[in-house]
């Protein structure tokens, strides 16, 4: 008897667990539903299709031949109303309902609008998470001359500075007092900051913001501390939240994410979720290479295979011509236990630094050099013992490779059985 498998979500889990199953399994059914009105893109690249240095079918990963060539029908426009994990259902919102064997939830998350006075009621606000939202920003953008951009994060200026290219003058209002707090420390923020003014980007940071009211065009944001900032609309970068209500409708237990165990599955059997949704070990990753990951491990497991996820060492990039910056794993600057080695050039732009705990790196930042980034963190990732050579290992002409005969530290882990 043939398997039949559901998938809810065609992004990077999704897919990556549709063609993990397709691969395992040449006769199963496997659907894809997803409101979506596209096949499966790259959300990375929203800014790159911002700055219309792109078109919609450029990131596109998948075309619809490769769904035809793999048998995956996909169903876009398609909203899930509810689930029966009893019987095995999906119902849609157009009440037509369809049967599984294996279920997979990947359904992404949603742009956070904070606690702000008039934010879900003024006109001209907007958030970046998907195709249709690039292409109603650029339309508003095409008659604006002046943009208020809400989050100093990764997306917040990568969006910026697509905004940017369109002609626009950027301020960013960041309630953090330096930017990427989550990917660089004080120093390293100032570099980029200063990079980034180059550019031609405004900053407020420490920033407060109170209000938002409408003048005609023209939207007004008032900050805590009395500042007022005018603009023709506002785009609000200020994290995510998982989509977990159809989830919890049908009983699935969840936190902040859906929760996970090793193998993807979730309190009920047969129903697994993986991506920007699932909360593994506490943690919500929201990053492209721990949702393609466990989009695999459902993948397999869903198909009667035995695969465990382990985590995924966090690491970004932030996409700005010219500017170069990779930070990677945990940066614990409060804990005493942790060392810093750093190297800084400011005149060159460069900062680079690792955070080393017994001995291994944890952390790292590259800021305007990201030579041996890769390596470093493979040994971040291998655990690998550099204390004899921290003090080297910034060093522009340090053979890294010479670290890859050192004994890696594999502590014995119990595999749990899916």
């Amino acid at each position: 008897m043939s398997m039949n498998y559901i998938i809810i979500g065609n992004g990077v889990a999704g897919t990556e667990a549709a063609k993990t199953i397709r691969n395992r399994d040449p006769q199963a059914e496997i659907m894809i539903f997803t409101q979506d009105h596209y096949p499966f893109y790259s959300r990375p690249r929203l800014p790159e299709l911002l700055a219309k240095e792109v078109t919609v079918e450029e990131i596109f990963v998948y075309k619809r031949e490769w769904y035809h060539k793999n048998k995956i029908p996909l169903y876009l426009n398609s909203t899930v109303k509810s689930i029966d994990p009893k019987n095995q259902r999906i119902t849609l919102t157009d009440k037509s309902n369809f049967t599984y064997n294996k279920l997979l939830l990947d359904t992404g998350s949603s742009g956070i609008l904070p606690p702000i006075d008039g934010i879900n009621t003024a006109e001209g606000v907007f958030t970046l998470r998907t195709v249709e939202d690039v292409l109603t920003i650029i339309k508003r953008a095409a008659c604006a001359k002046v943009v208020t951009l809400i989050g100093g994060g990764l997306l917040g200026l990568e969006a910026g500075n697509g905004l940017r290219k369109l002609g626009l003058s950027v301020t960013v209002v960041e309630f953090f007092d330096r930017l990427l707090p989550r990917q660089l420390d004080s120093e390293g923020s100032v570099i980029l900051q200063k990079q980034m003014e180059e550019l031609g980007l405004k900053f407020f940071l420490g920033a407060q913001s109170k209000s938002i009211k409408d003048a005609g065009t023209t939207k007004i944001l008032e900050l805590k501390d009395g500042k007022v900032i005018e603009s023709n609309f506002i785009l609000v970068s200020a994290g995510i939240k998982p989509n977990i209500s159809l989830a919890q409708a049908a009983g699935i237990s969840a936190n902040k994410g859906i929760i996970v165990n090793d193998c993807m599955e979730t309190s009920i059997p047969n129903i697994y979720a993986a991506g920007d949704v699932a909360e593994h070990k506490g943690r919500i990753y929201g990053i492209w290479p721990a949702a393609q990951r466990q989009g695999v491990i459902a993948g397999i497991n869903m198909a009667g295979g035995n695969e465990t996820y382990a985590g995924t060492v966090p690491s970004t990039s932030l996409k700005v011509a010219g500017i170069h910056l990779t930070s990677m794993g945990d940066m614990l600057v409060e804990d005493k236990t942790v060392e810093q080695v750093k190297v800084k050039n400011p005149d060159k732009n460069i900062y680079k630094k690792l955070f080393i705990q017994d001995g291994r790196i944890i952390g790292a930042i590259f800021l305007g050099d990201t030579k041996n980034a890769y390596e470093i963190g493979q040994l971040l990732e291998k655990k690998v013992d550099v204390s004899r050579f921290k003090d080297k290992i910034l060093e522009t002409d340090f053979d890294i490779k010479s670290l890859w005969g050192l004994k890696i530290f594999n502590p014995y882990i119990k595999i749990p059985v899916c």
